[in-house]
Parts: structure tokens; C-alpha cells; sequence
């Protein structure tokens, strides 16, 4: 896994965990996040630990301390942590 491939994910993941009702239905936002999930909890073992280290690489450098927070908290609320 890439620092890339990390980057993307934590970038969608935080858009649709921001975004308003107007711009994208909340049911639709949820039904993202849970399939992003769900493929996330395929990667073998020792893929998704290094997803989780690089993730967490990336949200110590997050500029905005409240996604920062979020994606210090996807391993878990994605059931892969």
C-alpha cells in the first residue's frame, strides 16, 4: 500500500464524513463510508496494519485539528484497527 493510495482514501473518507445535506444525501454519504469499510476489511493482515500506520502518518501531519481527529479514528470506526 501506498502513501498515495492512503492519502485518497483519507481524503474521501473525510469528504464524506464533512459534507453538508445539501451538497450529497447523508444516507448516501453513510453507504460510502460503509462500503469503503467493508473493502478496507479485505486487505489481508499485514496490508491493513500498514494502511493504519500511514494513515495515522498522514493525520499527525492533517492541518486541521478536528479531521485530523476523524482519521486518527477511521481504523476503528472502519473495524480494521
Amino acid at each position: 500500500m501506498t502513501r498515495v493510495l492512503v492519502q485518497v482514501i483519507a481524503q474521501a473518507a473525510l469528504f464524506l464524513e464533512f459534507v453538508d445535506d445539501a451538497t450529497l444525501d447523508p444516507d448516501s454519504a453513510v453507504k460510502q463510508l460503509e462500503d469503503m469499510a467493508y473493502q478496507l476489511q479485505q486487505l489481508p493482515p499485514v496490508e491493513r496494519s500498514e494502511f493504519v500506520r500511514l494513515l495515522n502518518e498522514i493525520a499527525g501531519e492533517w492541518p486541521d485539528k478536528e479531521e485530523r481527529e476523524c482519521l486518527l479514528g477511521l481504523p476503528e470506526a472502519f473495524g480494521i484497527a
